[in-house]
């Protein structure tokens, strides 16, 4: 076989001593490009996959119920294969090698589909955390598992999408309704691969702009307080069993907090997280918090129709609270947010800080979550879409305060890790972060 290689350079290599040829391997190993590599986020996800021994948690469960229409599950099919197609994380699985772990995207991965037929809405629920259980082959794959079901009369139908979040997040799940609901002979929209995207975030993060954003996390962890309390000893590994206590949240209180984010120049989350830190501070006796949020990772010009794992968590650190007010809150929740956004690709599993939380991320042991993605109408074939992002009995962290604003005013829930944390002490924490925005709410209106 003829070497592609330069004479001079083929000679040179070929020079070398065995102990010279292997530091050379090494380094070029250690220079791979970086979509051969897991992204931080990645490499989180998949460390939490193997310490809960394959326990499925970080995975993404949605029922989506369509009515209104007859609509043709067929053609539907032909959608999400086309979608995973398209997208090179849907098409990637996950080999060990000597050097660790690496993507490995084939040029055809399809998707597990499976049609049936559901009697009813619960029936519809237990089959999708029946299909979230099931562990799932990071080196075989398929990733991406998807359900089309016949509903209790000709004008419903169900699509159960479970995928696990080394491919996919919050995110990619809308992309993949906005192709169930594309136009016929409308051509999707152009998207950059997540491959792509993995070696462009690593770049980033090792420019003089990435640095700076680096040392701008490692000084908001600084010094951080002790993680909140717990019923139980905190242990690790942990199999991350969870609970969850639900809410809803009236209108009324809903636009009183977003009349308070007005009156700030701040955002309708600025107003939640000030409620989340109020409730958070009370059940922890200390003002100073640090939490997790997350941001949607798609900063970057094309990577909005991007699908894969691109979200990113990074801390929250509040500390002066002011007068106690909720105005003074939203105030220093608006101050810290807006000096972390200019640094918000930094992928948070870099940040430099010791560790402060057993388990698979040492910073955070609660995160806030606000979600509203899904606040638009969708119609698939006429049908109208509802969508359930349903509870898997897994707990991501620790704690997880989730927000959901709607026409209504907002629903949400309170996830915890049932090792760590009673039901009761659950309930009394989502009891009190629902009373303290029905307050704030109320200081808003005087």
């Amino acid at each position: 076989m003829t070497s592609s290689l330069p004479a001079d350079l083929t000679a040179r290599l070929a020079a070398l001593t065995p102990e010279a040829r292997a530091r050379l391997l090494a380094r070029v190993r250690q220079q791979r490009r970086p979509q051969d590599r897991l992204t931080p986020g990645q490499l989180r996800l998949w460390d939490a996959h193997h310490d809960t021994g394959g326990r499925p948690v970080d995975v993404v469960c949605q029922a989506v119920q369509l009515t209104g229409a007859r609509v043709d599950l067929d053609r539907l099919a032909d959608r999400v294969r086309g979608f995973a197609d398209a997208h090179d994380a849907l098409r990637t699985t996950f080999e060990t090698t000597d050097d660790g772990v690496r993507p490995v995207v084939h040029p055809t991965l399809p998707p597990a589909l499976t049609r049936t037929r559901f009697a009813d809405r619960a029936s519809a629920h237990a089959a999708a955390k029946e299909l979230a259980h099931q562990p799932f082959d990071l080196a075989r794959g398929p990733l991406l598992r998807v359900v089309l079901a016949e509903g209790a009369s000709a004008e419903e139908a169900w699509v159960l999408v479970v995928v696990h979040n080394l491919v996919f997040d919050a995110w990619s799940f809308e992309l993949l309704l906005d192709e169930l609901t594309r136009d016929e002979g409308s051509a999707p929209p152009a998207a950059i691969p997540f491959s792509r995207f993995a070696h462009e975030q690593a770049a980033w993060a090792a420019s003089d702009a990435g640095q700076a954003a680096g040392r701008h996390w490692a000084a908001e962890v600084a010094d951080a307080p002790a993680p909140l309390p717990t019923d139980r000893p905190r242990r690790t590994p942990s199999r991350r069993p969870g609970g969850r206590v639900t809410f809803t949240v009236p209108a009324a209180v809903a636009q009183g907090l977003a009349a308070s984010a007005r009156r700030a120049a701040a955002t309708a989350y600025a107003a939640w997280l000030a409620v989340a830190w109020a409730a958070l501070a009370e059940h922890g006796g200390t003002q100073d918090v640090l939490l997790g949020t997350f941001v949607a990772g798609r900063d970057r010009p094309g990577t909005e129709q991007s699908v894969g794992y691109l979200l990113n968590v990074l801390p929250v650190r509040l500390r002066d609270p002011g007068d106690g007010t909720h105005a003074s809150r939203v105030r220093a929740v608006s101050t810290v947010t807006r000096a972390g956004l200019p640094h918000s690709a930094y992928p948070g599993e870099l940040i430099d800080a010791p560790r402060r939380v057993p388990g698979t991320h040492p910073l955070f042991d609660a995160v806030f979550v606000f979600d509203n993605l899904g606040e638009s109408t969708r119609t698939v074939q006429g049908a109208e879409v509802a969508t359930a992002d349903l509870d898997k009995d897994v707990a991501r962290y620790d704690l997880t305060l989730a927000v959901y604003p709607d026409a209504e005013g907002a629903s949400g829930w309170l996830e915890y890790d049932t090792d760590l944390y009673d039901p009761a002490t659950a309930q009394r924490l989502a009891e009190r972060f629902t009373a303290l925005a029905e307050a704030a709410a109320q200081e808003a209106d005087r």
